[in-house]
């Protein structure tokens, strides 16, 4: 006897259920039949408005509990065969897992995936970042593969930062600096996230989000003005830093790029500068043998920026304890008097 199987039924279920949410969102789903079926099961074609936006994207559906671990909270499913295929595959590749049980799906971009690990398996975790169902499709799916800022109201977005999950917190906080730049409120999380959370945890992005306080010349910025009232609220956080902040900031400088432009140090520098009464913390800083090197070096170069010579004799200690860096400082300033590194 024929029979038609459930895990037929099962995999119907999740591309009707992806081809629900694209059409829902006036886009255009196309379906691969089986027997064109090399890895890609639909191609969905991308409309904004009613207008198409020339994008597509490649699509592979997988379905049913087999693909998801509740006990993990993870989604994954079999590269096989498949690797080149959709490593090489003209188009954006995404896997979708669709979890019949929660009544939603989760998304990978499968390239992007397959460039950082060679694996058998895909895995990834749920999350309310890759979460797709007819709440997110419009305002969270559509803007990541656009490369836009998804639309998260506030306290969502607030949730989000709070979140002890990386990838949720980044996604707050990109949402909170894109799209509520002058909520008041946005500069005290974003602050509080900063000095409660550990340095590995904390993004690189942060640093270049709070240094839009006191600004540098290299600051690109096409998003909503700064209000000076936003400004002076943050500004007034900002400048309650003590050591262990500054600490954290000097953390972020890679010996490699150290203070330049265009770095992370950069910004790391213009945050510092503007504290109140930071040339005593900077000198103890880098004298204290407990402390990292880098760190030391950098906060030796910011108080050679603020105070030219009167510098030389701690960056000389640290030059004796072995900082050949500190040594050439020494040098320069001794030769021209004062040091800039962004000239």
């Amino acid at each position: 006897m024929v029979k038609y199987k459930a895990t037929s039924i099962t995999a119907k279920t999740g591309v009707n259920f992806v081809r629900s949410l694209v059409e829902d969102a006036g886009c255009l789903f196309h379906k691969i039949e089986q027997e064109n079926d090399l890895g890609i099961d639909a191609l969905i074609e991308l409309v904004k408005d009613e207008r198409p936006l020339n994008k597509q994207i490649a699509a592979q559906i997988r379905s049913g509990p087999s693909y998801y671990d509740p006990v993990s909270g993870e989604c994954f499913f079999p590269v096989g065969s498949h690797h080149d295929y959709w490593s090489h595959y003209p188009l954006p590749v995404i896997g979708v897992v669709y979890v019949p049980s929660l009544g939603r799906a989760h998304w990978v971009d499968i390239k992007r995936y397959l460039k950082k690990a060679t694996a058998s398996i895909i895995r990834f975790k749920a999350t309310e970042v890759n979460r797709l169902d007819p709440s997110t499709f419009r305002t969270r799916f559509l803007p990541m593969l656009l490369s836009q800022v998804p639309d998260i109201a506030f306290n969502e977005a607030v949730t989000l930062l709070q979140s002890p999950h990386y990838d949720e917190s980044y996604l707050g906080l990109l949402v909170l600096f894109r799209r509520y730049p002058n909520k008041t409120d946005t500069w005290t999380k974003l602050i509080d996230y900063f000095k409660v959370r550990n340095i590995d945890d904390i993004p690189q992005v942060l640093v270049y989000y709070l240094a839009h306080i006191p600004w540098n010349g290299d600051i690109s910025y096409g998003g909503e003005a700064i209000s000076s009232e936003t400004s002076e609220h943050a500004t007034t956080l900002l400048q309650a830093f003590g050591r262990t902040e500054v600490l954290k900031l000097l953390a972020f400088i890679d010996s490699e790029n150290m203070i330049s432009r265009g770095t992370i140090g950069q910004s790391v520098e213009a945050i510092i500068s503007d504290l109140p009464h930071i040339d005593p913390i900077l000198e103890a800083i880098a004298l204290d043998d407990n402390v990292e090197r880098v760190a030391r070096e950098g906060a030796a170069l910011i108080l050679a920026m603020h105070t030219g010579r009167s510098a030389v004799p701690t960056l000389q200690k640290l030059a004796a304890s072995g900082s050949n860096y500190d040594a050439q400082l020494v040098t320069y300033i001794n030769t021209y008097g004062a040091v800039n590194p962004y000239l």
